[in-house]
């Protein structure tokens, strides 16, 4: 057992010393493993035991105010994110469309992609928020595994990408996934000024489908390197975009499924 933990230990800090990105060592959160870690304990905890304990007795609180600062917010970091990344990545003289490499380049277009990738891996500490409010107004029947599970694992994962290979054939997921953030935290925002909007098909449907498209999108993103070897990037990290992509995939579209075509067989078409 003692050896085991000793090669843990040395892998451990043999992949800490050397591979992480000394541009981002400055940056809180972004060292050892175990705040991070300990965010998503604790998230899981109050999400499983100690929210539902909490608010079991208690009325569900409004939180109007408070979630339509927390939506606006949302708007705008999420599309500063998606916009000045987009600029510093794909739309810089140095970045390639096909296939970026691990490296640790420094330059201003770097500098600031760099800083925008933080933001994106605090956003997905923020988003843990929103399963806190389904708590707290008690709207437990929203917390589901696929809710739970994206947001945990969204969290471990930015931390990982952002520590070790920040400003790489990656960070497509990022700023795709912040501009459908925009749309459905606009969404939200909304509904707190038309909440007849909350019912409304047309909108839940069309959002579901923006989501799906964001997944394929990354599964052709990460699956066509994997599958003709073009790119100089690791082959398992490939690997796992493509099967996280194909994962969320398949469970959006088992809901989507569910929600929007088995149900709708079975209601009246809108007027």
């Amino acid at each position: 057992m003692a050896l085991v933990l000793r090669t843990l230990y040395d892998y451990y800090t043999y992949l800490f010393r050397e591979y992480n990105d000394p541009r981002v060592e400055h940056f809180p959160l972004l060292g050892s493993p175990w705040p991070v870690l300990f965010v998503i304990l604790v998230y899981l905890k109050f999400v499983n035991d100690w929210g539902q304990k909490l608010m079991e007795h208690r009325k569900p609180f409004s939180l109007k105010t408070v979630m339509n600062i927390y939506n606006g917010v949302q708007i705008l970091f999420n599309l500063y994110i998606g916009m000045v990344g987009t600029l510093n990545s794909y739309f810089a003289e140095d970045y390639s469309w096909l296939c970026e490499p691990i490296n640790q380049k420094v330059t201003p277009s770097r500098n600031r992609l760099i800083f925008v990738t933080y933001l994106y891996f605090l956003s997905k500490i923020i988003d843990l928020l929103d399963t806190v409010f389904f708590i707290l107004r008690k709207k437990n029947n929203q917390i589901t595994f696929l809710h739970t599970y994206h947001h945990a694992g969204m969290v471990a994962a930015t931390y990982i990408f952002t520590k070790f290979i920040c400003g790489s054939h990656a960070t497509l997921l990022g700023l795709i996934n912040s501009f459908v953030h925009v749309i459905m935290y606009f969404y939200y925002f909304l509904t707190s000024f038309r909440p007849e909007l909350k019912n409304s098909f047309w909108w839940k449907k069309h959002i579901t489908q923006v989501q799906l498209f964001q997944f394929m999108i990354l599964m052709v993103h990460f699956g066509l390197p994997l599958l003709f070897g073009y790119c100089n990037y690791p082959t398992f990290l490939l690997f796992i975009g493509f099967s996280q992509n194909l994962f969320m995939f398949t469970l959006f579209a088992d809901f989507y499924v569910k929600a929007y075509i088995k149900t709708r067989k079975h209601k009246p078409t809108d007027g």
